[in-house]
């Protein structure tokens, strides 16, 4: 709307509604809201008087709400229709139309009280601008009214009603002019946004729902029914109901010339306004600390109530634990007395009480006051004594220092700094994004070695892994090869992240010093699952084969792979093969002691070959068993190694794997007599796979390596080194290419 809607109504020779004469709408500005309806009918009670005005000077204002819409009305008896009266409506939003308007645009006339006008009716009427100045009579007559006994009850009944906590009120005056006098008094005295919502009506009976003023004077028909709190001039009203002690509060106020600001918007917003006021008249001395923080936070709080040091000092005191405080005595604007009242009390606080120094330093901070060297002083004391841990601001001011000490190069001044990074974790927390490598591994040494410092978690470790990952190598070698306690090696993995653990192990077995196996076992209680331990270990495992103490030739084709399902078959409780032996042979005197003869012959003794292998071959296949229980005594003896190398030297090819796999299988065989009498047969990578893939599971097993581990270990000769020998095409069965006969 750009203005007010308005509409007149009353008898009238010819209306909008028809063309004979009656009661009808006379005229209707262009913006009239449809919702409030167009016609005498439509309208009903905000057009009608209820009875008969009862005298020519009798008049109903009225201020209500009707379907969502404020609504302002002047009924006044017709003239030139007795029993009919003018009814004048102002309709607008309920943000920009209210009660202090419908009184301004009473005291200004621009209520119609008469039809008489040539261009009546009309439906173009011009809408009311809705830019009405205040009233300076509602000003007016609250100045006026201060010593009438009946305003401080008019105004508390009145808050009480928008509180929720009281009924509605009736006024009893004489004439409604009495009734407009009397509000134009409470509109004067309470601040306009607080009273929005309230509707009245100069007369008993409101055109719409019940409001919140009536009045009721002796042109009334019958006053209304319902609970009400009656206000009547000369009665004081239940002085000791708190919200007319309300009232007194404000009428004091205003004749000492303090007007409620316009801010407040509610019943308990100005009582607590009223209340600040009344502790604020108080001395600072009568006021415990919850009452000086209500004084305090009053946005209309002078700064030269402060003036004084003991209240500067309180009041500082109490922002420490108060933010609200903190906030109120940083939108003032002090003295420089006070300023100085305030650092000194903060920085004494500072120096002597720990418990509350970083809230003292937001305080400072909010306060604009500078307390650099008094935290400095106060963190390089509780540094050098001990007494408390470090935070992240102390650390910040006593860094430097440390710093340049550590600097010096000198072993008592970086033994001094180191004990500090060890007790206080913010100070590594600096020291971690220092170029000096040697500062960042002592910060990172102080990291594991705290024992209130879950490493595991530790963000200072993770950082370090993201800017400083060779430093952090440096430090697990360390930490595997010193004897220092192992769970610290499994949380530095542990905190590893997955993408950089392959990196952090590769760079670590760089180092001779590493402790291969210490390395490993921390990794499988970190990681359990097998992809993850083949993808972390892959980058370092040609580095940690090395340390698994097998032949170099058997070295170089393990590898890690994830296991399939079919690797997980039973091991156990294999029988090998037994029959008689010879059963099946021509020559009737061979037998197990021929052939224990051949297997216990000594290693530097020369065998026939041929002979030799065709006994082996048949004890083979008629008795596997003592063949292999032959050889497990065997494998006890000093020259263990080249005898066993020779028995599978002789072995027919297609029977070695098999033989092979059954001495693996055999717990009593030492698994490093058997892989290096099999690597000393120099067989090419792929025979060398074949012979040992059926063993396999039960030599890897036996192999120092967490159990989690074995089952990663595969053969695959794609993967192996290239031979130490010059690569000479060899015959096809070289492995007895040397002669066993001198």
């Amino acid at each position: 709307m750009t203005g007010f809607a308005q509409l007149l109504c009353g008898w009238a020779m010819v209306t909008l509604e028809s063309s004979g004469t009656g009661v009808g709408v006379v005229a209707r500005s262009g913006n009239w809201p449809a919702a409030l309806g167009s016609t005498t009918r439509e309208l009903g009670s905000l057009v009608s008087w209820d009875g008969s005005p009862a005298s020519p000077e009798a008049f109903a204002l009225e201020f209500t709400v009707v379907r969502g819409l404020a609504v302002a009305v002047l009924k006044t008896p017709a003239n030139d229709r007795p029993g009919t009266c003018v009814a004048h409506l102002v309709a607008g939003g309920r943000g920009t139309l209210d009660g202090a308007t419908t009184l301004s645009l009473y005291d200004a006339g621009r209520f119609r009280t008469s039809l008489d006008d040539a261009e009546f009716p009309t439906d173009h009427w011009p809408p009311l601008p809705n830019s009405v100045e205040h009233s300076p009579a509602v000003s007016a007559a609250a100045d006026a009214y201060l010593d009438l006994d009946w305003l401080p009850a008019l105004v508390g009944y009145t808050l009480a009603h928008l509180a929720g906590r009281g009924p509605a009120i009736e006024l009893h005056v004489e004439s409604g002019t009495d009734a407009v006098a009397m509000l134009r008094a409470l509109y004067g005295l309470l601040p306009r946004n607080s009273l929005r919502d309230l509707t009245f009506c100069t007369s008993s009976t409101p055109s719409s729902a019940p409001v919140a003023i009536t009045a009721v004077t002796r042109d009334s028909p019958a006053p209304p029914g319902g609970a009400r709190r009656i206000v009547t001039p000369g009665d004081p009203g239940d002085e000791s109901d708190p919200f007319v002690l309300l009232g007194q509060q404000i009428i004091g106020h205003r004749r000492a010339g303090v007007t409620l600001p316009e801010s407040l918007s509610t019943a308990d917003e100005i009582g607590h306004w009223c209340y600040r006021r009344h502790l604020r008249a108080l001395g600072p001395a009568e006021l415990d600390d919850d009452h000086l923080a209500e004084v305090i936070t009053d946005p209309e709080l002078n700064p030269d109530w402060l003036r004084d040091e003991t209240v500067a000092g309180r009041a500082v005191r109490l922002a420490i634990g108060r933010p609200s405080v903190a906030q109120a005595l940083a939108r003032l604007d002090h003295r420089p007395s006070v300023r100085r009242t305030f650092e000194q009390v903060l920085t004494d606080r500072i120096l002597t009480d720990g418990r509350d120094r970083t809230r003292t330093v937001e305080v400072a901070r909010q306060l604009g006051i500078d307390l650099g060297a008094a935290l400095a002083t106060s963190a390089w004391h509780r540094l050098e004594s001990g007494t408390a841990p470090l935070t992240s601001s102390d650390a910040e001011s006593v860094w430097p220092r440390l710093r340049r000490d550590w600097a010096t190069g000198e072993v008592e001044q970086r033994r001094v700094v180191a004990a500090h990074l060890l007790r206080h974790r913010a100070l590594r927390e600096q020291a971690i994004g220092s170029r000096d490598r040697a500062l960042v591994y002592a910060a990172l040494s102080a990291e594991v070695d705290d024992p209130g410092t879950h490493t595991g978690g530790s963000r200072i470790l993770r950082q370090a892994m993201h800017t400083n990952l060779g430093i952090v190598a440096q430090l697990v070698v360390n930490v595997s090869c010193n004897g220092r306690d192992r769970y610290a090696l499994e949380q530095i993995l542990a905190c590893a992240p997955a993408d950089l653990l392959p990196t952090l192990l590769a760079e670590a077995t760089r180092y001779p010093a590493i402790d291969a196996t210490a390395l490993l076992k921390a990794l499988t209680l970190t990681r359990s699952e097998p992809a993850e331990l083949v993808a972390a270990l892959r980058p370092a495992w040609r580095t940690l084969r090395t340390t698994l103490d097998l032949p170099e030739p058997i070295e170089a084709l393990v590898v890690l792979a994830v296991p399939a399902p079919a690797d997980d078959q039973q091991r156990d409780g294999l029988r090998l093969p037994r029959r008689a032996f010879g059963w099946n042979r021509q020559r009737g005197t061979w037998s197990r002691a021929e052939l224990s003869a051949l297997l216990c012959t000594p290693a530097d003794e020369p065998l026939e070959a041929e002979s030799s292998t065709g006994i082996l071959s048949a004890a083979l296949t008629a008795d596997l068993e003592f063949v292999v229980s032959t050889l497990v005594s065997r494998s006890r003896t000093p020259d263990a190694v080249p005898a066993l190398r020779r028995i599978l030297a002789l072995t027919p090819t297609d029977q070695l794997p098999a033989l092979v796999t059954a001495c693996a299988r055999q717990w009593d065989m030492p698994p490093s007599t058997l892989l290096q009498a099999v690597a000393a047969l120099d067989l090419p990578p792929a025979d060398l796979t074949e012979t040992l893939t059926g063993g396999w599971p039960w030599l890897r097993t036996r192999l120092d390596l967490p159990q989690a581990m074995t089952a990663l270990l595969v053969l695959d000769p794609a993967d192996s080194l290239p031979p130490a020998a010059t690569l000479i095409p060899q015959e096809q069965d070289s492995r007895r290419a040397w002669q066993f006969w001198r």
